[in-house]
């Protein structure tokens, strides 16, 4: 995804739930401030879109009640507008459009609540790449807290997809279609629970995960009987696991351990 859509992306966010109401706003805000710094990552010149990031992240940062850091982000950002100048014809229009006027708001309302120091300003690469969700925490603990965090589970199921397509290509290819089959099925099985569970604990949107014109029915009629379906899945993992054999199986079984595990006690208290 390209920087532009990562920053619509979260700026969209930002304004859906800048109010903070609930658990479910607060935890989008990390959200946002997640995806604006993979964009700000992917923008490596100084641009206008570079700087707009940067005062994203400073509004995501105070939300969260990180004074500090969206001050060093306001401040970061007036000195990237200060050299995108250099280059530019240096008016108030420009500033305005830059956001430094956003800035200064930024950093006038931090400084209402917190002292800033000649010792309060922070590495640059720190600042932007760093999120603290202590105080977010306080307030909103998070309601789909999990053992296991966004990345692995998203890591999971693309390597169970491509551990599946590599092996049933090469099963089609000598001729074994049901043997094809079946482990297109079997595979797939482990991977609807984990589809319900990307949706469930709100770590993104579907198509971030979700194979592209995969069939959905079979997944549909897991999620029926969501419950008896997982509980099997984990009781297979122990006698009958699939993944055994792969080199990279027992890292790919320990963690599906733990995310059906945590899916299991959920759906057993009624929490899901």
């Amino acid at each position: 995804m390209t920087s532009e859509k990562l920053f619509e992306q979260a700026s969209a966010l930002i304004q859906r739930n800048d109010a903070l109401r609930n658990s479910e706003e607060a935890w989008n805000i990390v959200r946002a401030l997640q995806i604006l710094i993979e964009a700000n990552k992917l923008e490596s010149e100084i641009t206008p879109l570079k700087i707009k990031i940067i005062i994203g992240m400073a509004s995501c940062n105070y939300l969260m009640g990180n004074f500090l850091h969206a001050y060093n982000c306001a401040v970061i950002a007036k000195e990237k507008i200060d050299e995108y100048i250099e280059f530019a014809f240096d008016d108030s229009f420009t500033r305005k459009m830059l956001g430094e006027e956003e800035c200064d708001k930024m950093i006038e309302a931090v400084k209402r609540n917190i002292s800033i120091g000649a010792g309060s300003r922070l590495m640059e690469n720190f600042v932007l790449s760093y999120i603290s969700t202590n105080n977010i925490r306080k307030t909103f603990p998070p309601k789909d807290d999990a053992p296991f965090t966004r990345d692995e589970l998203y890591h999971l199921i693309h390597s169970i997809e491509r551990i599946k397509s590599a092996i049933v290509s090469q099963a089609y290819s000598r001729g074994v279609q049901q043997v094809a089959k079946h482990i297109e099925s079997t595979f797939n099985s482990y991977k609807y629970p984990l589809y319900y569970i990307w949706q469930k604990y709100k770590f993104g949107r579907d198509e971030e995960v979700w194979v592209e014109g995969e069939n959905m029915l079979p997944y549909h009629m897991f999620i029926a009987k969501i419950k008896e379906n997982t509980d099997e899945l984990i009781s297979k993992l122990c006698s009958d696991n699939p993944f055994a054999l792969l080199n990279n199986g027992s890292v790919i079984t320990q963690l599906l351990q733990i995310i059906l595990g945590d899916l299991q006690a959920r759906l057993q208290g009624g929490r899901i």
